[in-house]
């Protein structure tokens, strides 16, 4: 009954967790790291040795990385960093499952990873028309929507392709 109970409850969370991911999913992220703030460093002595210096870059790069990644994550912002990685990967595996529904859906947009503009990989999308009557933009003599293409720099900033 209690086992029950749970399942139930563990059920409605992943139900709402979908809906917010569902929402975030719609929502334009600005994940371009230099519009993310730095935390404040205090008065300290930052070493010169070579091997703290190299340590320190590689911390704040580790650190940035954190950062852009609690804005891609919904809620990221609101929770610690283990925390907010767990949610991570939860977001990418529902992210993956829409992928796979779309690509097996022969009526909803498909999305395609094509080849790298200047060594970035390109995503382009774009809306399939079935012959259908229920299709309005068909039936109605449309032009089919335009092509979508993103693409990310090397510091991993999200831009058009055009």
């Amino acid at each position: 009954m209690e086992g029950d109970h749970e399942a139930e409850e563990e059920e409605a969370l992943g139900a709402v967790k979908e809906m917010m991911y569902r929402i975030a999913a719609m929502q334009p992220v600005d994940i371009d790291p230099s519009t993310i703030k730095k935390p404040r460093r205090r008065n300290v002595r930052i070493s010169d040795d070579p091997q703290s210096v190299a340590a320190r870059l590689r911390r704040e790069r580790i650190s940035e990385r954190i950062r852009v990644l609690q804005r891609l994550v919904p809620g990221g912002t609101k929770m610690d960093t283990a925390s907010m990685l767990d949610e991570a990967i939860r977001y990418v595996k529902f992210l993956k499952r829409q992928v796979q529904e779309l690509q097996a859906s022969p009526q909803s947009q498909a999305v395609h990873v094509g080849a790298a503009v200047d060594g970035n990989p390109v995503v382009s999308a774009e809306w399939s028309h079935a012959s259908s009557p229920s299709s309005s933009s068909s039936a109605m003599g449309a032009p089919p929507p335009p092509v979508l293409e993103f693409g990310f720099d090397e510091q991993g900033a999200h831009h058009p392709v055009h």
